[in-house]
C-alpha cells in the first residue's frame, strides 16, 4: 500500500453537490438549480453554478492509473478516433433514466432518455425527442432543439422545430451558415467564421452572429433581437440584445480563463459572469438566480507551487446584484492546502457577507488520507467546520469523518458520518454514494440519511442514475 498522489480534476457529480448542501454552504434553491442542470448533460452551466454559489473548485479526486493502462487508453482512443471517420452501421446507443427524491421519498424530477446511433444519425426519444445528422461539419436537427444543438454560449429553452447548420470551407478559416424555424414561427439565420491559424491551420476561435425574429402566440406581435459570441481557449462572451428595449441592458455572459506556468509556480485566474437589465430574451434559459440579479459572477485565482506537495492557495470571489435595489451580496473566501497525499490538509476561512464588513465567517479544517494498492484507491477524510459572528462568537461546530473506496473510475463507494450541530443528540446525518459500471451497465446512487432529536433516521435528498448501453 502506497500514498496517493493529489489526484487530478473529472466532473462535478450529485453527490459533491448534495456535501455542499448538507453543509449549508448552499441552500436548497441553489442546489436544485444545479442539481437540475446536471439531470439535463449541461455540466458546463452547472458548474459555472456550483463556483459561484459555493465558492468551490468544480473539480474532485479521480483515481490515479498506472501507466500501462494509461498507454492501453491511448490506444484505445486511437483506434476510436479512426473508428468515428468511418460510421458504423450497426446501431448502437444506451438508455438512460435519473431522478431524484426529496424528504418523503417522493421522486421529485426524473429523466428518461434512449438514444440510437446510427450510421451518420442519433435519434433521441423520452424527456428530449430529437433526430439529428451530421455529415463533415454539416448538420440538420429536427425535434426538441435547445443549447448544445444551435451551439449556444447562453442557456436556451426547448424549441420545437428544425435547426440547419452547412460549413463552407476557405484558404482563410471556415464559414458556417446557419438557420431555425420551430413551431411557434421562430426564425433564427445565424453566420459563424473560424479563422485558421499558423501553418497546421489550428482552430481555437470562433465567432457567430444570429438574428431571431419572434412571434408570440399570444398577441401575434413580432420580437426581433440580435445576438453575438465568440468562443476559445480564453473562455467565451456572447452579448443578447433586443432593440425595441434599447434603453435597457443587454443580456451578457462572460467566462474567462487563464493558466500561466512558471518557474516556482503555476498561476491560474477564472472569471465567470452574468450582466442583464429588466428584459430579458424570450428564448432564453436562466437558473432563477440569475433571471434575478443584474450582475452575477465570481472570480477565483489560485497559485500552485512546484513543490513535491503541491501545495496550493486559493482567493475566490462572488458578488450579486439584485434587478429590484442596487444592494450587493459579496462574499471572499480564502483557502490553502498542502501535504503529501498520505495526510493533506485543507484550511479554509469564508466571509459570508462583505456588506456587512465580514460580520459572519465560516472556517474550515479538513484533513485527507490517500492510499493506493494497485489501481485501487482508499481515502480518509476528517473534516472540522465553524461559524464565527462578531460579538457573539463561534457557535456549533460541524464534524464529520468519511472514507471513500474506488477500485476504477467506474466502481467507486463512499460514506460520510456529519454531525452538523456539535453533538449527534441534537442531530446525525449519514451521506453515502456509489457507482458500479462496466462496459453495458452503469449504475448510481448518492443520498443523505438525517435523525434530529424529534425525527427518526430517514432520506433527506437522493438522486440515483440507471444506464444500460448497446
Amino acid at each position: 500500500m502506497t500514498p496517493a498522489n493529489a489526484g487530478s480534476a473529472h466532473g462535478l457529480t450529485e453527490a459533491q453537490v448534495f456535501e455542499w448542501w448538507d453543509d449549508g454552504i448552499i441552500d436548497g434553491d441553489e442546489a436544485r438549480e444545479i442539481l437540475d442542470l446536471l439531470e439535463e448533460g449541461n455540466e458546463q452551466e452547472a458548474c459555472m453554478l456550483a463556483e459561484v454559489y459555493a465558492l468551490e473548485s468544480c473539480a474532485s479526486e479521480e483515481v490515479p492509473k498506472p501507466k500501462k493502462a494509461k498507454r492501453k487508453e491511448a490506444k484505445s482512443r486511437q483506434k476510436k478516433t479512426k473508428k468515428e471517420s468511418r460510421p458504423s452501421l450497426v446501431p448502437h446507443g444506451y438508455i438512460e433514466w435519473r431522478g431524484r427524491t426529496d424528504s418523503l421519498g417522493r421522486l421529485e424530477s426524473g429523466r428518461t432518455e434512449l438514444r440510437l446511433n446510427f450510421y451518420r444519425y442519433s435519434l433521441r426519444l423520452g424527456t428530449q425527442s430529437l433526430l439529428t445528422y451530421r455529415n463533415e461539419g454539416s448538420e440538420a436537427h429536427f425535434g426538441q432543439i435547445s443549447t448544445k444543438e444551435l451551439h449556444s454560449v447562453i442557456p436556451l429553452d426547448t424549441l420545437w422545430g428544425t435547426a440547419l447548420f452547412y460549413p463552407l470551407y476557405s484558404p482563410i478559416g471556415i464559414f458556417r451558415l446557419g438557420g431555425l424555424l420551430d413551431t411557434a414561427k421562430t426564425i433564427r439565420p445565424s453566420f459563424a467564421f473560424t479563422p485558421f491559424r499558423g501553418p497546421k491551420k489550428e482552430k481555437d476561435f470562433e465567432m457567430e452572429l444570429a438574428y431571431w425574429n419572434h412571434r408570440h402566440p399570444a398577441d401575434s406581435v413580432e420580437r426581433h433581437s440580435v445576438s453575438a459570441q465568440a468562443k476559445g481557449s480564453w473562455g467565451n462572451f456572447a452579448v443578447w440584445w433586443i432593440p425595441e428595449n434599447a434603453g435597457d441592458l443587454p443580456l451578457m455572459k462572460l467566462q474567462l480563463q487563464h493558466r500561466e506556468k512558471m518557474e516556482y509556480a503555476t498561476i491560474a485566474w477564472k472569471t465567470d459572469a452574468y450582466v442583464h437589465g429588466d428584459s430579458l430574451p424570450e428564448e432564453s434559459r436562466l437558473s432563477a438566480t440569475i433571471a434575478k440579479s443584474k450582475l452575477w459572477g465570481s472570480q477565483t485565482v489560485g497559485v500552485t507551487a512546484h513543490d513535491a506537495w503541491k501545495s496550493k492557495w486559493t482567493l475566490n470571489a462572488r458578488t450579486m446584484i439584485p434587478l429590484e435595489g442596487d444592494t450587493s451580496k459579496t462574499r471572499f473566501k480564502a483557502s490553502a492546502e498542502s501535504g503529501p497525499g498520505v495526510l493533506r490538509g485543507t484550511a479554509s476561512v469564508t466571509c459570508l457577507s462583505a456588506e456587512g464588513h465580514c460580520g459572519q465567517k465560516d472556517l474550515a479544517l479538513k484533513i485527507r488520507s490517500s492510499w493506493n494498492v494497485d489501481r485501487e484507491q482508499l481515502v480518509f477524510s476528517g473534516k472540522v467546520r465553524a461559524r464565527h459572528t462578531r460579538d457573539e462568537g463561534f457557535g456549533s461546530p460541524l464534524y464529520e469523518a468519511g472514507i471513500a473506496y474506488a477500485q476504477d473510475a467506474a466502481n467507486s463507494a463512499s460514506i460520510a458520518i456529519t454531525i452538523p450541530k456539535g453533538a449527534p443528540s441534537r442531530e446525525i446525518q449519514l451521506r453515502s454514494s456509489a457507482e458500479v459500471g462496466n462496459d453495458l451497465l452503469q449504475l448510481s446512487l448518492a443520498v443523505t440519511f438525517r435523525r434530529t432529536a424529534e425525527e427518526a433516521m430517514h432520506p433527506l435528498h437522493a438522486a440515483m442514475k440507471a444506464k444500460v448501453m448497446f
